[in-house]
Order: structure tokens, then sequence, then C-alpha cells
């Protein structure tokens, strides 16, 4: 038989965090859960203690579950998160070098797309939330700081409604690969009172006008529209950081 025609046998420690891995993904086993004892698993599945431990080993690497060493020790279950899967992102993204500008023009274009599908797909219930987010954002315009991570909770919230898991979960994940960096590298900048009121001034508008064209369901008018605004707000978020790399970002 060639080489390439053989199939991997999967060793015990994985076996047993494949079992383990499912059952917290299936729910049931919650978070923060205390999985039992290591002898009581070790005999469940017939495993060595380092077999068992391997296996614990590939979950926290995962990030599904924190292994507490000592007598009041032992391993809690910790839920699938979009942090995790970023981590995962970043790490790939890092080998091959990707700038932060790279990683942005992905995101807003599955942001812009979103909005589109926001557009055509919401209900009353979604424009109630969207106009509760532009009340919140309104009460901050006076506050640079606090109303550039609520405007940020307003474009995640967009891609929420757009009724997606998949396209919110990868947005997510860029999201918190560059916006740290960004937002952090923006407030550094802009300083000037008089500066920071005109750009929040021309978010909260912008937010405002997305808000009407979704309420209308004007579905290629608000994609449009969304991804011309976050282009320019990308010319100014990745301003001195464009040729950044996510490693120099994560490192």
């Amino acid at each position: 038989m060639a080489t390439e025609d053989r199939v991997r046998v999967p060793k015990a420690g994985e076996i047993v965090a494949s079992h383990l891995r499912r059952q917290i993904i299936l729910g049931k086993l919650g978070e923060g859960t205390a999985l039992p004892s290591e002898a009581v698993l070790m005999e469940r599945f017939g495993v060595s203690r380092p077999t068992l431990r391997e296996g614990f080993r590939v979950l926290e690497s995962e990030g599904l579950i924190s292994v507490r060493r000592g007598a009041r020790g032992g391993a809690r279950v910790h839920l699938p998160s979009g942090d995790t899967a970023a981590r995962y992102a970043g790490a790939i993204l890092q080998y091959r070098g990707t700038t932060l500008a790279d990683v942005y023009e992905a995101r807003a274009l599955l942001e812009s797309r979103a909005a589109g599908m926001c557009a055509e797909r919401h209900d009353d219930g979604d424009l109630a939330r969207l106009n509760e987010m532009l009340a919140s954002c309104q009460e901050a315009l006076d506050d640079h700081e606090r109303f550039l991570f609520i405007d940020a909770e307003f474009h995640l919230l967009v891609v929420e409604l757009a009724g997606n898991r998949t396209l919110r979960l990868l947005v997510g994940m860029l999201y918190r690969i560059v916006e740290s960096a960004t937002v952090s590298s923006h407030m550094a900048r802009v300083s000037d009172p008089d500066q920071q009121r005109t750009l929040v001034g021309k978010a909260h508008r912008a937010n405002t006008k997305l808000v009407a064209l979704i309420r209308n369901r004007q579905t290629e008018e608000a994609e449009v529209f969304w991804r011309r605004h976050l282009t320019a707000i990308g010319k100014l978020l990745l301003e001195d950081t464009d040729k950044q790399t996510v490693l120099d970002l994560l490192s």
C-alpha cells in the first residue's frame, strides 16, 4: 500500500479529547462544569493517566477546558468562543505575514454584505434594537472614547441582525484581531476635542442613515453605502498601521 493511502489511526488521547469535545459542543457539559476526577475518567475511557492528560492538553489548547493542578485542582469546562477562533485565525495570518489593512478589507466586505442582508431580512424587533443602539450613540456624542466602543457594538449588531451565524462569527473574529490596535491608535492620534466631535458626528450620521436604509428595505443601497463608509473610516483607523502585520499586533 502506498504511503499516501495509509489511514492515520488517532491516538488514544485524541479519542478522549474528541469524546469530551462532543459532550461540550452538544451542551451536555456546561460552562464551568467540573469534569470527574482523573481516576474516574481513566476508568471510564480505559486509558492511563498520561493518555488522559494528553487529551486534556488538546482541549486546553482549544480553550475548551482549563486544568488546575494540586489537591483541589481538576478540569473545568469552557464553552467555545469567538476568542478561541480568533487566536487560531490570528496564528495562520501571522504565519502568512498578513497586514492589518488586509484583515480590515475582508471585514469591510463581509460587514457591508451583512448590512444589505439586514435590510432585506429585518423585522420590527430588529429595528427596535438598532434604534436603541442609535440612542446610546446619541448619548455618547460628547464622550469620544465611549462613543467608539458603542459604535463598534452598533457595527456588530448590524452583522448579528443579518441572520447568518457563520458571517457573524467571521466578522467577530476579524474585529478581535484588529479592533484594539486600530481604536487605540486612532485615539492617540485624534486628541483635539473639536476634531473628535467632528468625527463622532460623521459616524453617528452614517449609522443613522444606514438604519433608515435598513428600515426602507433598500438592500443594495445599504450595502453600497456601508462599504463606502467602512472604506472611509478604514483609512483613518489604519493610518500609520496599514503596513503593520498581525504578528506585530499579537506579539
